[in-house]
């Protein structure tokens, strides 16, 4: 029975991806270009702006591991460890 078939569309991934600029996402673009500024003035030395291409090349590469990654780690980084923990072993907010 051919109508019997369910209609499928597909997602179109860019929609569902993080603001990038050069493969990484903004927010670690702009925190990697602000540590590289404040070693170069920190330093006074022009070779502190080698330091943007292996955290841009780590950037890049956990991007594409998973796009979203640095919004991962900064809502891990905001909810903290929970105390049930020991119970659940994982990460639960039952009352327990």
């Amino acid at each position: 029975m051919q109508q019997d078939l369910l209609n499928i569309s597909p997602i179109f991934k860019a929609l569902a991806r993080p603001s990038m600029i050069m493969g990484v996402d903004y927010d670690y673009f702009y925190i990697a270009t602000l540590v590289v500024m404040l070693v170069f003035i920190y330093t006074d030395n022009f070779l502190a702006f080698a330091l943007f291409l292996p955290l841009y090349l780590i950037g890049w590469v956990l991007c594409q591991i998973d796009p979203h990654i640095f919004k991962l780690i900064s809502a891990r980084a905001s909810i903290g460890v929970i105390k049930n923990k020991k119970i659940w072993q994982c990460q639960s907010y039952e009352a327990f």
